[in-house]
């Protein structure tokens, strides 16, 4: 990844077939390489840096006509790496696009790695570090929230929000250098309680950013939802009721859920993983037994849990027990109950048993709409959503340490220390904030997040 000296290619388009491929090309020879594999049509003129697309034919690596399309090319002032760059838009054969790229290895390119583009604009400085990881979560958001929000993450939203605290502190550590470099001159002496002041402000400005970050979590990474209950209160309808499709199995026989059955939904634009376990009961079942060590697992494991009750059967000895578990402190937030059936007669105790439970029917779809909206308020909260500032973990990571530093500074500062010693947690403070936008980052760090990407981006 680290050889910036060769010419990249890489299939830029999803793998599998298309109307339209694309096979990028970025480096000193990204125009020789795609002219080398291109053959304008005798109507058009050649192609031109920076120039609108040119049709023509794309040739194999023996020179013979392989397909048509557009071949682009783009000055290095004008391209996403910050170097020539060129793009071969064909149609999206798998079979052609593989020949193109060994065309142009056979012509001088190098096969890119993950993210290998976006290191190079990196590189170049086109981006800086969070503009890059916010570009690759752009390409895996899983909603359209995901996506807006990665989108005004790429555009800079966390570098422009770091910005005015990394400007303050920037200013008060060369005024406390100058104190300290110069401590007979009166003029560079630091103002009585300023210091300090501008170092409060610092820490609270760290903690606003990070206020966020619990919603920004799990709109970012996601939450898992466990369907939990006895065989045969409907876990796997209301599991394909919440999908809008019939995904499990569903039938009258207990213990046919036998594994997990796991699928992605969107809550009003968060992504959760829903799933589906096998009936909570004893079995002799070998085969069943293991899929009830895997409901238990998954629950365990699970953001939320989903407990089903049949309403219209009183509670068994098994469900008041897990009723009383779900209302244990270290339970209560993480789990809903839901009285499936409610198409049916509620059993005469259902009420004073739960009586906090959503009634739904996984046969109508009734309480299904209130069930979405309880799901979404225990993972963000109610109202309206506020796009969260911070919403990757390494991220946050950088800006708890900096506020660590800072009040180390603070704490130095207030208990008469040197202005020297409160110098060091201020630069250190400052090198965790350049951490975000990889001022003050190391190529390991560079391998582990470039790693995560995809090829051809």
């Amino acid at each position: 990844m680290h050889d910036l000296t060769s010419t990249l290619v890489a299939v830029g388009s999803p793998p599998g077939r298309g109307g339209v491929g694309c096979l990028r090309l970025s480096g000193s020879r990204a125009a020789e390489i795609g002219l080398r594999l291109f053959r304008p049509a005798s109507s058009t003129r050649g192609p031109e840096a920076s120039g609108p697309p040119c049709f023509g034919r794309f040739l194999d690596r023996d020179g013979r006509p392989l397909d048509h399309g557009y071949l682009v090319l783009f000055a290095g002032t004008a391209s996403y790496t910050g170097e020539d760059s060129a793009e071969l838009w064909s149609h999206g054969s798998p079979a052609v696009l593989a020949e193109l790229v060994e065309a142009a290895i056979a012509a001088g390119a190098r096969p890119a790695g993950p993210g290998e583009f976006t290191y190079r604009a990196l590189r170049n400085g086109r981006i800086d570090l969070s503009r890059a990881e916010a570009i690759r979560d752009l390409v895996g958001a899983r909603t359209l929230y995901q996506a807006r929000l990665a989108f005004s993450q790429a555009e800079g939203a966390v570098a422009r929000r770091v910005a005015p605290l990394r400007e303050a502190l920037e200013e008060w550590i060369a005024r406390a250098e100058a104190a300290v470099e110069f401590v007979e001159e009166a003029e560079t002496h630091l103002p009585p309680g300023r210091f300090g002041g501008a170092i409060d402000e610092a820490i609270e400005r760290c903690t606003e950013l990070l206020a966020g970050f619990r919603v920004g979590r799990i709109v970012h990474d996601g939450a898992t939802l466990a369907i939990v209950g006895m065989p045969n209160v409907g876990k796997s309808s209301l599991f394909n009721r919440l999908l809008e499709r019939d995904r499990a199995i569903v039938t009258e026989i207990a213990g046919t859920t036998r594994d997990t059955v796991e699928e992605d939904l969107d809550v009003g634009g968060i992504p959760l993983r829903l799933i589906d376990t096998a009936g909570l009961r004893a079995v002799a079942d070998p085969v069943e037994d293991e899929g009830v060590r895997r409901a238990h697992a998954a629950r365990a494991e699970a953001d939320l849990v989903l407990l089903v009750l049949d309403g219209s059967l009183p509670p068994a000895d098994d469900e008041l027990a897990a009723l009383e578990r779900a209302c244990s402190e270290a339970e209560r937030g993480r789990t809903i109950v839901v009285r499936n059936k409610s198409d049916l007669p509620l059993a005469g105790d259902g009420e004073e048993v739960e009586p906090d439970a959503i009634d739904v029917s996984a046969l109508t779809g009734e309480g299904i709409d209130e069930l979405r909206r309880e799901l979404r308020t225990r993972l963000v909260g109610t109202g309206t959503l506020e796009d969260p500032i911070i919403t990757d973990a390494r991220h946050a990571r950088s800006l708890e340490d900096a506020r660590d530093s800072l009040t180390r500074a603070a704490s130095a500062l207030r208990s008469g220390m040197s202005e020297e010693l409160v110098l060091e947690d201020l630069r250190e403070a400052m090198r965790r904030l350049g951490e975000i936008t990889g001022e003050f980052t190391t190529e390991d760090l560079y391998d582990r997040i470039f790693s995560t990407f995809c090829i051809g981006k």
